[in-house]
């Protein structure tokens, strides 16, 4: 198992994920970044562009970025 970490950056900050995630492989993380943009971008705090999931190692090298859409308003 390898531990992944999950940071979100913003334009001005970045949320750093101190704990990290064990998966068998990047597939799983990268998996779980989707869904963790997915969600955020459902936010209303969601400040728009430039905002991503950043998945990172233990060493602390970025693997991949997802970036954080924000989703389209539907009326019922």
């Amino acid at each position: 198992m390898k531990r992944f970490f999950f940071d979100v950056s913003f334009k001005t900050h970045v949320h750093y994920d101190y704990q990290g995630r064990e998966f068998a492989g990047a597939e799983q993380a990268r998996e779980l970044a989707e869904l963790i943009a997915l969600d955020l971008g459902c936010s209303e705090d969601n400040n728009g562009a430039g905002t991503e999931v950043q998945v990172r190692n233990i060493g602390g090298t970025c693997l991949f970025s997802v970036p954080i859409r924000q989703a389209e308003r539907v009326a019922a």
